[in-house]
């Protein structure tokens, strides 16, 4: 692949993560909601019946695809490229194949959800999500996929900011605390239904 179309994929590939990650901002706001039942059901109530939940979902979906098939892309030139390891400065190394597991699964963990939601009855929302996250086993996967995306969307950024000339101290502290923030957000609710209301 010539480096202007190498170049190419991955702006596409930042374009895509762009969006998901507006979405994600979204879905852990209108998440947050929970703790407010009336507020939730109201929001949901109007997501789920008006015009705005299935043309979202399509846009996250091509998102994703997009997303998905330009880091296949560039792993693979960047595989065939590489003859050598880059020299490390620090001794601490993830084996790519323990990459590739974590990408996989967290690729399992969003078409899991996305099913788990479109599967919900919308007339019943508010006790769906908490007989879902009643069972340990559903907080447990929940979590483990909110951990990979965590270090995915440090490791991503991270990236960015470095092609922007951006690497200081500074903004590394910035992208932690904001995918932490993120996370933390998401994992409430999951957290608070098992332990409150189980």
């Amino acid at each position: 692949m010539a480096q202007p179309l190498l170049q190419l994929q991955k702006r596409t590939m930042a374009l895509a993560g762009l969006v998901m990650m507006i979405y994600l901002i979204f879905h852990m706001i209108t998440n947050l909601s929970f703790f407010t039942e009336s507020i939730f059901n109201r929001f949901y109530d109007w997501y789920s019946h008006g015009f705005v939940r299935w043309p979202l979902l399509v846009v996250v979906i091509v998102a994703l695809f997009i997303h998905v098939k330009a880091a296949v892309r560039i792993r693979k030139v960047n595989a065939r490229a590489r003859t050598v390891d880059y020299k490390k400065q620090d001794k601490f190394k993830i084996p790519a194949s323990l990459v590739t597991v974590s990408i996989v699964f967290l690729l399992i963990f969003i078409v899991v959800h996305i099913f788990q939601i479109l599967l919900f009855d919308d007339n019943n929302l508010y006790e769906e999500v908490v007989t879902l996250f009643q069972s340990h086993w559903m907080v447990l996967f929940y979590l483990a996929g909110l951990f990979v995306l965590t270090m995915h969307l440090q490791h991503s950024l991270a990236n960015v900011l470095q092609t922007l000339g951006k690497s200081t101290a500074t903004y590394s502290t910035l992208v932690w605390t904001g995918t932490l923030l993120l996370t933390t957000g998401f994992a409430s609710v999951p957290v608070y239904i098992y332990v409150v209301m189980s």
